[in-house]
């Protein structure tokens, strides 16, 4: 009928329901595992003993192959800037609102985090510049996190379960392979990166359910309030509790 107006969609979560419960263990897990290096290595300026056992290993099976390496380019500014714009605007043109703010946010939340305020705090350094947390594997594992949240959550593409599934497989594998990439170009010790992966997952699943909480919340208060029962006979509440004759 002419004037007539669709209802509004309501907008999918980020999260299914029975996945915020791990999520948040996930978030707490990583809060506590990076809390705990950063206390270790604070001040430090050379390698421990598993940073030595690690790094060692890495280097001895794949310093021979620097191509390796080249992942971590993923994690430099530019191409967080390219890549997170790309995103925006792919959720923005298939009207996943809730997916653009994920990326919109996580991704510099990751980094200010990171650069601006856990390695200054932790003070770890590697040839005087400070490591810790690794913002590369940072900005590397809050993208992929945010992507996998997208490609499998409720406002998920159309596209088939085993394609998305080898999809989130394959991103989730970078966040290792630039880690050792960044221990083979000796930029980081291994050490680092697990800070780094630590804060991006937990920055990114932590925005996730936070936007989810807060969509909640708004879409509660917006609600129209329900009927008083009492009322519902066309009879008032004191009517109904005056004694019968």
């Amino acid at each position: 009928m002419l004037g007539t107006q669709r209802p509004r969609r309501a907008a999918r979560p980020l999260l299914y329901p029975a996945a915020r419960g791990p999520a948040a263990a996930l978030v707490i897990a990583c809060v506590i595992i990076t809390a705990a290096l950063g206390l270790l290595l604070a001040g430090h300026s050379q390698p421990g003993r598993l940073d030595g056992f690690l790094d060692g290993h890495i280097d001895a099976r794949l310093g021979s192959h620097p191509h390796l390496a080249d992942v971590i380019y993923l994690g430099d500014p530019s191409w967080v800037v390219v890549i997170c714009a790309v995103a925006v605007l792919a959720c923005l043109l298939t009207r996943r609102w809730r997916g653009a703010l994920l990326v919109a946010i996580a991704v510099p939340v990751a980094g200010g985090l990171t650069d601006h305020i856990l390695k200054p705090l932790v003070d770890r350094t590697n040839y005087g510049a400070l490591t810790y947390p690794s913002g590369h594997t940072a900005a590397v594992a809050t993208m992929v996190v945010v992507a996998v949240v997208i490609l499998t959550g409720p406002g998920r593409p159309p596209l088939p379960a085993g394609l998305r599934g080898v999809l989130s497989a394959g991103l989730l594998a970078l966040i290792p392979w630039v880690a050792v990439g960044l221990v083979i170009a000796h930029y980081h010790y291994f050490t680092d990166t697990i800070g780094g992966a630590g804060v991006g997952i937990a920055v990114a699943l932590g925005t996730a359910l936070g936007l989810d909480w807060a969509a909640a919340r708004l879409r509660a208060r917006a609600a129209p309030p329900e009927p008083d029962p009492a009322a519902r006979g066309g009879i008032s509440a004191p009517a109904r509790e005056l004694p019968r004759a």
